[in-house]
């Protein structure tokens, strides 16, 4: 049986909006909780890079909001993770984690990252590889899964092109400062997540009164996040995060690519985009 790590988080105001928790506070959840694991059942975060010059760079991640949980319901929640090694050559590790209040289950997270081999310098500068056999002999059986994670966010855009309507388009900026950075000064994956929840609030504040079913996205909160990362933002980058949204299926879903501001591309970014997040409301 996969083996899990399941402990308790005291909850606190700042984790929460009026209608949930916040998809950022999910996420650094998410990453503590991954982190544990791998301190718990196979070799700690810091020993990993430090010694074995192994770094992992989120790729894909899907949040999905179960039960409802506010800050008025429950004072800690249960987290429970497990890990899986994927892909026919092991070239990604997937993280599955749930948080549960009084009513059960309250959000699903999965992250599927890919290894880099480090090169050893302080920005943890690296090159994509597989995972080492030795990293891999510590995870059993049932915890290897030979198929890889395909990350459903271009599909979910020619859907949205193909079958739905855009409704509404937003364009916002932001810098990343060194309080938005990990320990390399790139990017903290979750504070794009921020990036991309503060380009859906300007956009519902420039068209809600044009399209009132905008506004459900900050009364009601989000019930899914797909997301996908190509390349990080680095400590002081410019960036530009374009918002499209679209009328689907009887909802609404916004789409936000992030990347460098005035890139000298036909999209507007300096070498595409950065990352794509889709907030399903």
């Amino acid at each position: 049986m996969p083996r899990s790590s399941t402990y308790e988080v005291v909850l606190d105001a700042s984790l929460f909006t009026p209608a949930q928790l916040q998809p950022t506070a999910v996420g650094r959840l998410a990453f503590q909780a991954g982190t544990r694991w791998l301190r718990d059942h196979v070799c700690g975060h810091r020993t990993l890079v430090s010694e074995h010059r192994v770094g992992f760079v989120l790729w894909a991640w899907q949040l999905e909001y179960d039960r409802p949980l506010r800050f008025p319901d429950a004072d800690e929640a249960l987290v429970d993770v497990r890990a899986r090694v994927r892909g026919p050559r092991s070239s990604q590790l997937e993280m599955e984690m749930t948080v549960s209040g009084p009513a059960g289950v309250a959000v699903r997270t999965r992250a599927t990252s890919v290894p880099l081999r480090l090169s050893g310098d302080q920005a943890l500068s690296g090159a994509p590889t597989t995972l080492p056999d030795s990293f891999v002999a510590g995870f059993h059986d049932d915890e290897v899964e030979r198929s890889p994670y395909l990350s459903p966010v271009r599909g979910l855009l020619a859907q949205f092109e193909r079958e739905g309507e855009r409704i509404a388009s937003h364009t916002t900026t932001f810098r990343v400062h060194r309080h938005h950075c990990e320990v390399a000064d790139q990017w903290y994956w979750v504070e794009s997540l921020g990036f991309a929840g503060g380009a859906r609030e300007e956009c519902v504040l420039r068209h809600g009164r044009k399209v009132p079913e905008l506004r459900r996205a900050l009364a009601e909160g989000i019930r899914r996040v797909d997301a996908t990362w190509l390349r990080a933002g680095q400590l002081w980058d410019q960036l530009r995060v374009h918002t499209t949204v679209h009328r689907h299926g009887g909802r609404v879903a916004f789409v936000h690519e992030l990347g460098l501001a005035d890139g000298g591309s036909a999209d507007g970014f300096d070498g595409g985009p950065y990352a794509i997040v889709v907030e399903h409301v």
